[in-house]
C-alpha cells in the first residue's frame, strides 16, 4: 500500500510539472514527460526524459532513470495515466502483471536506445566532432535508418530547389515603378559599392526587373502555406497526371495521331506554337508505358488540348462523346494554370491552347479573354522587355518558340477583337522591344506585316458609325491599293484566280493559310466599302461604289461555297470562313438595303449582270450557311437572317424562287419567325454536282444536296497570274521592318 501511495505521489507530481508551460518548452521531447532522471528528482527540477537528459549532459554527469513507474504497466507513449489497481485484483493476477512488466522492461529498454543515439547525434552537431559508433547491432541499424533519414530529406530539398529553378523560365517581372525594381537597383548599387568597378549600366538597370533572389522567397511562402485562411491557386502536382492521362482509355494511338495532324492542319499551320514531332512522340511514349505518373503534366495537358480541338475541327458521329470526356479529364487542371501565376513558356502555351479550343467551341469572347490572358502571362515573365527576354531565354531555339508565341499571340488579339468588337489587349509597341527576325513562317510574317496596316483599316467604319464619311474620295482609294500590295506580296503567287476548277484540279487549289490571306485581304476590302453604304445622304458616291461591292460579295461567296462543296477546308475551318461570310453578308444587307431604297433611282436602271451576281451570292450564302446551320450556332443565326434577305429580293425581283404569290410569302413569314435546328431544306434548284470528279460530301450532313440554277457571270478572272507550286514562298517585305514590327506605326 505504501508503494501504491508514492507511486500515485510520483505521477501527480509528473503530470502536474508536465503541464507547466515554462521554460523552454521547444526543447523537450513532448509536452508531457511521464519520467525524470534520478538527479533532477533529487533537484526537483524540470527533466525532458532524454537519456542522457540536457541537465545531466550539459553538467557531464552520469543520467540514470527509475523504473518504478514501467513496473506498474506505464507506458511512454500514453498521455493520461492508468486507474490504479484494486490490491486484491492485483493479488489474483500476478502472473499476467509479471508478463506486462517484463514486455514493457523490453520496451522501456528499446525507449533507452533511442534516446541515447539521438542524445549522440545531438552531441556530434554541438561539438562539431564525428559520433561514437553504436555499440550494439540493433542500435547500428537504428543509427543508419536515421542517418539515411536525414540523408533523403536533404536530397529532397535539393531536388525541390532544383525543380523551382527549373520550373520557371523567369522568377519574375518587376517594373520600374514597384517596390521591388527599386530594392533590385538598391542592392545592386549596394553590392557594387562593396567592391571596386563601374557604375551601373543601362542594361544592368533592366535586368534589375529580375528578382534573382525570388528562388529564396519560395520557400518562406511555402513554409507559410499551411498557415494562410484563405483558399490559395491549387498547383497541378504529379499526382495529378492520373486523370490527365485518360485520353489513353478513350482514343486509341493510331487515331490519336491521327488528331494531332488533324490539329496541325487547322492550327499548326497557321500557328506553329507546338512541336508536333515531339508531341507525338512523347505521345508514343505514354501509351507504350503504363506508368506514366512521373511525366510532365504541362505536355500533357497540351496533347489533351491538341486531341480536343481535333475533334471540335472534324466532328464526326462519336467524336462529340469523346470530346465531353477528355475534357472533363483536364478541366480542372487547366483552370488551376489560369489561376497560377506564369511559370513557363508551356504555362503561356496552356492557356493559348485554351483560347484556341474556345474558338472552335464558337465562343469568340471567351477565346479573346484567353489571348489576352496569355499575353499578359508573357508579360509577367518579362517577356515584353528585350533585355530581360535575351537574358531569360539563352538559346536561340527558346527565343525563336517565344517570338512564335508572342506573334500569334499578337496577331490573334486584332482577328478575335474584330470578330467581337472588343478592344484590342496589346498595341504595336505592347512587345516593341521584341525582334521578330527569326519568325520564318509565311502566315505569320504577312499577318505581321498586316498588323502595321490594320489600324486604318477600322477608322473609316468607326467614323461611319458616328454619321461620318471619309475626309477625301484619295482617302479610301490609298487604303485599297494598300490592301491589295499587302495580299501580293503575303501570297505571292498563290491567288484565288482558278478557283472554279479546284474540283477537277485539286492541285491547282493552294494552301490553306495562303487561302485565308486572300479572303482575309478581300474582307478587308469589304470593311472599306461599308462606309460609303451607311449613308444616305449622298445617293450619287455611294452608286459610284455599287459594282465594286457587288461584285465583292459575289467573290467571296463563290470561293467560300467551293471549299465548302469540294474540299474539307471549310468543314475544318468552319469558325474562319464563317466570320468572313457573315462580314460579306453584311455588306451584301447594305446592298440590298440601298436598292430598296432607291428603287426608282437605282434598281430600276440596275445592269443585268450586277442582278445575277445578287442572286447568286445570296444563293451560295444560303446554301453554305444550312449545311452547317445543325451544328453551329453562328451559321443559326445567319440563316435566320438570311431568310429575312431571300424575302426582300423576292420582292425586288432579284430571286428567281421555285414558287412566287402570297403563300410563298406567307410560308416565309412564319419561316422566319421560328427556324427548327434540324430541318433546313435550302429553297432553290439545285444541279447534281456530286457526280463531279474530286467531290468529297460534307460527313456531317449528306442530305443537303449541292448546285445552282442560275448563270454564274466570270468574275476573278486573272490570266496574267501563273499559279506556282514548284517553289516555295519567300517572300521579301518592303512594308515596313516586321524585325521589329511592334514598334512600327506608319505603313
Amino acid at each position: 500500500m505504501a508503494t501504491t501511495a508514492t507511486q500515485s505521489r510520483e505521477t501527480a507530481r509528473v503530470l502536474k510539472r508536465s503541464g507547466n508551460n515554462g521554460g523552454d518548452t521547444g526543447k523537450r521531447r513532448a509536452p508531457y514527460v511521464l519520467r525524470a532522471c534520478g538527479a533532477c528528482r533529487r533537484r526537483k527540477g524540470k527533466c525532458d526524459g532524454r537519456q542522457p537528459c540536457r541537465y545531466c549532459m550539459d553538467r557531464g554527469q552520469s543520467c540514470s532513470y527509475s523504473t518504478s513507474f514501467e513496473s506498474d504497466g506505464w507506458n511512454v507513449d500514453t498521455v493520461q495515466p492508468r486507474p490504479r489497481q484494486d490490491p486484491g485484483r492485483a493479488n489474483s493476477s500476478s502472473s499476467s502483471s509479471s508478463n506486462q512488466e517484463s514486455m514493457v522492461e523490453l520496451l522501456s529498454s528499446l525507449q533507452d536506445q533511442l534516446d541515447n543515439l539521438a542524445s549522440q547525434v545531438h552531441m556530434a552537431n554541438r561539438d562539431r566532432s564525428n559520433p561514437p559508433s553504436p555499440t550494439s547491432s540493433s542500435g547500428a541499424a537504428k543509427f543508419h535508418d536515421f542517418a539515411t533519414r536525414l540523408n533523403e530529406a536533404s536530397a529532397h530539398d535539393v531536388r525541390n530547389t532544383t525543380d523551382r529553378s527549373l520550373r520557371g523560365c523567369s522568377p519574375g517581372f518587376y517594373g520600374p515603378t514597384s517596390p521591388d525594381y527599386t530594392l533590385n537597383v538598391g542592392q545592386l548599387k549596394l553590392r557594387r559599392n562593396s567592391c571596386p568597378g563601374p557604375p551601373l549600366q543601362e542594361q544592368q538597370l533592366q535586368l534589375a526587373s529580375i528578382d534573382e533572389d525570388a528562388a529564396s522567397d519560395t520557400n518562406d511562402d511555402e513554409a507559410a502555406q499551411d498557415d494562410r485562411p484563405s483558399v490559395s491557386p491549387r498547383t497541378v502536382g504529379r499526382q495529378d497526371a492520373t486523370p490527365l492521362l485518360t485520353f489513353r482509355s478513350i482514343i486509341g494511338l493510331q487515331e490519336a495521331i491521327q488528331l494531332v495532324h488533324i490539329y496541325q492542319e487547322v492550327v499548326g499551320d497557321l500557328h506553329p506554337v507546338v512541336d508536333i514531332d515531339a508531341l507525338i512522340k512523347q505521345a508514343q511514349s505514354w501509351y507504350a508505358d503504363s506508368d506514366s505518373g512521373a511525366t510532365s503534366c504541362e505536355l500533357l495537358m497540351i496533347l489533351n488540348l491538341v486531341l480536343v480541338i481535333a475533334l471540335r475541327a472534324d466532328p464526326r458521329p462519336n467524336h462529340g462523346h469523346k470530346e465531353n470526356l477528355l475534357r472533363d479529364s483536364f478541366e480542372d487542371a487547366v483552370n488551376a494554370k489560369l489561376a497560377a501565376p506564369a511559370s513557363s513558356i508551356k504555362h503561356v502555351t496552356i492557356i493559348f491552347l485554351k483560347g484556341w479550343y474556345d474558338f472552335f467551341q464558337e465562343m469568340p469572347r471567351s477565346a479573346w479573354r484567353m489571348c489576352g490572358t496569355a499575353g499578359r502571362m508573357l508579360m509577367e515573365l518579362g517577356f515584353h522587355n528585350g533585355q530581360v527576354f535575351n537574358h531569360t531565354l539563352t538559346s536561340d531555339d527558346q527565343r525563336t518558340e517565344a517570338c512564335i508565341l508572342i506573334s500569334s499571340i499578337v496577331i490573334l488579339d486584332r482577328q478575335w477583337s474584330y470578330a467581337t468588337g472588343l478592344p484590342l489587349h496589346f498595341h504595336e509597341n505592347s512587345f516593341s522591344s521584341i525582334s521578330t527576325s527569326s519568325v520564318q513562317h509565311p502566315y505569320l510574317k504577312a499577318m505581321l506585316s498586316f498588323i502595321l496596316i490594320s489600324d486604318r483599316f477600322g477608322e473609316p467604319i468607326s467614323r461611319a458609325a458616328k454619321g461620318e464619311r471619309y475626309t477625301d474620295d484619295d482617302a479610301f482609294e490609298l487604303l485599297n491599293f494598300q490592301i491589295d500590295q499587302w495580299r501580293k506580296k503575303a501570297v505571292g503567287n498563290y491567288t484565288l484566280s482558278e478557283y472554279r476548277t479546284w474540283h477537277t484540279n485539286p492541285s491547282a487549289r493552294p494552301p490553306t493559310w495562303a487561302i485565308l490571306l486572300n479572303l482575309r485581304a478581300e474582307s478587308v476590302r469589304s470593311q472599306l466599302l461599308k462606309p460609303f453604304f451607311f449613308s444616305e445622304s449622298d445617293i450619287e458616291i455611294t452608286k459610284n461604289h455599287l459594282r465594286a461591292a457587288t461584285e465583292l460579295v459575289y467573290d467571296i461567296c463563290h470561293v467560300l461555297y467551293m471549299l465548302d462543296n469540294f474540299t474539307d477546308i471549310y468543314r475544318k475551318q468552319h469558325p474562319y470562313f464563317q466570320h468572313i461570310l457573315a462580314c460579306t453578308s453584311g455588306l451584301a444587307f447594305l446592298v440590298i438595303a440601298f436598292l430598296k431604297q432607291n428603287k426608282t433611282t437605282v434598281l430600276a436602271n440596275l445592269e443585268p449582270d450586277l442582278v445575277d451576281s445578287l442572286g447568286g451570292s445570296f444563293l451560295m450564302a444560303e446554301c453554305v450557311t444550312l449545311n452547317h446551320a445543325k451544328r453551329s450556332r453562328p451559321a443559326r443565326r445567319l440563316a435566320k437572317r438570311l431568310v429575312e434577305m431571300r424575302r426582300i429580293l423576292l420582292s425586288l425581283g432579284l430571286l428567281k424562287g421555285p414558287a412566287t404569290g402570297a403563300r410563298e410569302e406567307e410560308t416565309l413569314a412564319n419561316t422566319s419567325k421560328s427556324i427548327p435546328r434540324e430541318s433546313f431544306i435550302p429553297q432553290p434548284e439545285m444541279l447534281d454536282l456530286q457526280s463531279q470528279s474530286g467531290y468529297t460530301p460534307p460527313m456531317y450532313d449528306a442530305n443537303i444536296s449541292d448546285g445552282f440554277g442560275f448563270n454564274i457571270p466570270p468574275t476573278l478572272a486573272d490570266t496574267d497570274v501563273i499559279m506556282g507550286w514548284t517553289d516555295s514562298l519567300r517572300l521579301q517585305w518592303p512594308i515596313g521592318d516586321v524585325s521589329h514590327m511592334f514598334s512600327e506605326s506608319s505603313f
